[in-house]
């Protein structure tokens, strides 16, 4: 296989964090359906149905980490290629870790919303898991 040229490397992060981006929007797609889906539909939900919707979010939000950690890696082996020919290339750290916080942050959130429940009278007591 032939080596990356100096012109390939920074084009092919490019398109791992296009690809990550997109990944992270096909995320932010699935979180808000599901969130609507289970507070539209919460009338229909058993206990057994709400544990089967939270495993297959949880699920598809671990593919979805999983590519985006395989798209990361990637990138940072052809950060090594590009610093080993002496090419300054900043690396995206801050927003990385954002990204993953607001990941976590919205993966329970949403497996709250899946969760809570929404139909008790509005008493002044926080919504209940169950």
């Amino acid at each position: 296989m032939e080596a990356l040229s100096l012109s390939e490397a920074p084009e092919l992060i490019r398109i791992n964090e296009e690809a990550m981006s997109m990944q992270f929007q096909t995320w932010l797609t699935i979180t808000f359906a599901t969130i609507v889906a289970a507070f539209v539909g919460r009338h229909l939900l058993n206990r057994l149905m709400k544990w089967l919707v939270t495993a297959l979010y949880l699920l598809s939000s671990l593919a979805v980490l999983a590519m985006a950690i395989y798209l990361a890696e990637s990138n940072a082996r052809l950060v090594l290629i590009l610093t080993e020919r002496d090419v300054a290339v900043s690396e995206p750290v801050f927003a990385g870790v954002v990204m993953l916080l607001l990941f976590l942050a919205g993966v329970g959130t949403t497996v709250y919303f899946i969760h809570a429940d929404f139909n008790r009278q509005n008493d002044g007591v926080e919504p209940t898991i169950g």
